[in-house]
């Protein structure tokens, strides 16, 4: 073997499964290594189930901090990460991975709102080695079990995003949920210009809105509470229980709601072109149990030397990896993340015996965090 600094031959790039801590601090780590890689989750901002479910509280075993919020935490593991120039697709669920003869994989993901298994949507990339950072597994939204709701996922019916359409004008927007996401929704179409904005806003709550969990849920509650004061949103309890499709066409004309305010909750009409749920979140690990990986109870078991699956070239960190001795922690995913990356050389510079260098001593990693970019809003 000769000795070679990573940094030059490197094949293909790698592919993060999960943008929660471990994977972000991958990147990192990547970018040290100078391999190129992409990061893939199926939520809609970086952070994983720490960002989703506890975004604003303080996390207290982060070395070098005496507290840190899950938020903030994600916010500077992702400028970090910048060293690497990661591409990063949200809203993305990875649904096969396939061994490519001529080695590395073909994975193919899709987007979360897909109408179903069939979806056109998919998209299939070649990596030279993938990296399943994937925590409790792919958060799916919560979907409506409602006759018709297939026909119009993707067009009038969307789950914990709002749409990117040009305007909303003319819109009857009806947002179904009482949470943090439904909340933060309605806001963003307070905020649109007066001539891009929504003719009306109906917020449907089954059990009215929720109280606030942290200071941005506070905000968020304030800001739609004073909006329906004003008359600018309108607030229900009740529930969906069902579509109405002008003479049948696929085309949404109204929404049938339950009132739980109103007597026997009555059942009623709500004009309305365009629907969003955000009725939370779970996760699932259905497709991963068909990747071979030996997933028991959740978790793949990895070689503690490399956190390798017994799939060459997939590599497991984080609260996916097992191994004995394994602690679910935010710290020990860093460690796995760091020895990962380093194996996955094996893929990338065949052949080479890397280096290790310091960030505190290696003028060539010197020079590389020196003009790392921060990342563009």
């Amino acid at each position: 073997m000769s000795n070679m600094p990573a940094g030059s031959g490197a094949r293909g790039s790698a592919l993060i499964i999960g943008a929660g801590p471990s994977g972000l601090y991958l990147a990192f780590q990547l970018g040290l290594l100078d391999i190129p890689c992409s990061i893939v989750d199926s939520l809609p901002a970086i952070g994983g189930q720490c960002y989703e479910l506890y975004a604003d509280k303080p996390i207290f075993d982060i070395p070098g901090f005496e507290s840190i919020k899950a938020i903030d935490l994600a916010e500077r593991l992702w400028i970090q990460a910048q060293i690497a120039k990661p591409s990063l697709q949200l809203n993305r669920t990875i649904i096969q991975i396939k061994a490519d003869t001529s080695g590395g994989f073909l994975v193919t993901s899709r987007s979360t709102q897909a109408l179903s298994a069939d979806a056109d949507d998919a998209e299939t990339q070649y990596f030279q080695a993938v990296f399943i950072a994937a925590g409790v597994g792919a958060f799916a939204t919560k979907r409506l079990r409602l006759e018709g709701t297939q026909s119009l996922e993707g067009r009038y019916l969307f789950y914990s995003v709002l749409p990117t359409i040009p305007t909303f004008k003319a819109k009857q927007v009806l947002i179904s949920g009482g949470g943090k996401r439904a909340l933060s929704i309605a806001v963003q179409l307070l905020q649109c210009p007066q001539a891009l904005a929504p003719d009306r806003i109906d917020l449907l709550a089954r059990n009215g809105l929720r109280p606030a969990l942290d200071q941005q849920h506070e905000a968020l509650l304030d800001s739609v509470q004073q909006a329906a004061k004003a008359g600018r949103i309108r607030i229900h309890k009740g529930v969906i229980t069902g579509f109405e499709l002008p003479d049948q066409a696929i085309k949404l004309d109204a929404v049938r709601i339950s009132l739980r305010d109103e007597p026997r909750n009555a059942e009623r009409s709500l004009q309305s072109n365009l629907v969003i749920v955000c009725h939370g979140l779970s996760p699932r690990l259905e497709p991963m149990l068909h990747w071979d990986l030996g997933m028991t109870r959740g978790q793949i078991p990895v070689d503690t030397a490399r956190f390798e699956s017994r799939v060459p070239g997939v590599f497991v960190i984080g609260d996916m990896a097992s191994y004995p001795g394994k602690k679910k922690l935010i710290t020990c995913g860093f460690h796995e993340a760091t020895l990962a990356a380093y194996a996955a050389c094996d893929y990338f510079f065949p052949g080479k015996k890397i280096l290790l260098q310091y960030t505190t001593s290696s003028p060539r990693l010197l020079e590389k965090l020196s003009r790392g970019a921060r990342p563009t809003e």
